[in-house]
């Protein structure tokens, strides 16, 4: 399973991510059969992410509206300060993606946040249990044979931009 998701918000407590994340499996494989290309395509008008080819869209995100207008954020957040659209003063639909950001490549084991869906695929630990680090650690002769190369190998990163004209540098 490869997962892309767009972390952004006025705030951390206000990140829209799963508004803008998706999964995409491999078909009749794995992704740990071999090295993979993972991309992503950032332009003004979209983002999108693949994995192997253009044509294997992960995520893709269009920039056809503002994107504080598609977060559909409060007015406030959880300690009363109010929240402003600071993103409008710009006068492009991409704000906050219109500036450098941070490339994150991760390898997701575990957790308790939902992503891992309770009483599937054998996941030892619910996501609700105070001991679920605990009941993973027990479930060990079940889970552990499993992992026959564990580790996350990365060959090469390249990142890339290509100009139009039209970007603020």
């Amino acid at each position: 399973m490869v997962s892309s998701a767009l972390h952004w918000g006025p705030d951390a407590a206000n990140d829209a991510w799963w508004k803008t994340n998706n999964k995409h499996g491999a078909l009749h494989t794995t992704y740990s059969k071999g090295f993979n290309t993972f991309g992503l395509e950032w332009t003004q008008k979209y983002i999108f992410t693949y994995v192997n080819s253009r044509l294997l869209q992960v995520l893709f995100t269009n920039f056809d509206k503002p994107m504080w207008k598609r977060g559909g954020f409060p007015e406030s957040n959880s300690n009363g300060t109010r929240l402003a659209d600071v993103w409008s003063q710009t006068g492009r639909d991409n704000t906050p993606f219109d500036h450098d950001f941070y490339l994150v490549i991760n390898l997701a084991v575990g957790g308790t946040n939902g992503w891992f869906e309770d009483s599937k695929s054998g996941k030892p630990w619910l996501d609700r249990s105070d001991s679920a680090k605990k009941d993973f650690w027990k479930a060990r002769d079940a889970w552990y044979p499993t992992w026959k190369q564990p580790r996350l190998e990365v060959s090469r990163v390249v990142m890339m931009q290509q100009c139009d004209g039209n970007e603020e540098l």
